[in-house]
């Protein structure tokens, strides 16, 4: 089991986006049941598809879009200190951050079998008052 585990990391550090496929695969659709828990759901009434939609909009588009973000920045600012870190942040907040939203509320519309034009409908009501958000929350993260 040791031998097999071994090989698995090896797998997973030489092919670091599908390191982040996996992971990203497990905790989304595991903080959608957690999610669920809190509001009062369980095992016999979990909504299984909704945790399936983001297992795979994680696995199969956060994740290799994040990993070429990290890869594109890195290529960019590649010295790494607080200047370039608070850089990247702020960069990301005005680039990666705002098409990751639009992204995730168009592509998790359609995954619930929305139409194109509810999709975008989802967009413009969800967007800016989630991205607002979203960069505060990292400036305060940022801050500490």
């Amino acid at each position: 089991m040791v031998a097999v585990l071994s090989r698995f990391v090896a797998f997973t550090n030489r092919h670091p986006v599908i390191r982040g496929m996996l992971s990203y695969g497990t905790i989304w659709p595991t903080s959608c049941i957690i999610q669920q828990t809190i509001a009062g759901k369980t095992w016999e009434n979990y909504d299984w598809m909704h945790a399936l939609r983001f297992s795979l909009y994680g696995a199969l588009f956060t994740a290799p879009t994040l990993y070429g973000w990290i890869r594109v920045s890195s290529i960019i600012w590649p010295t790494t200190n607080l200047r370039t870190s608070i850089t990247k942040a702020l960069v990301e907040q005005l680039t990666y951050g705002p098409a990751a939203l639009i992204c995730f509320f168009f592509g998790m519309s359609l995954l619930e079998g929305k139409s194109v034009s509810e999709a975008r409908k989802e967009v413009e009501a969800k967007f800016l008052p989630t991205w607002k958000v979203y960069t505060i929350e990292t400036c305060i993260v940022l801050a500490f």
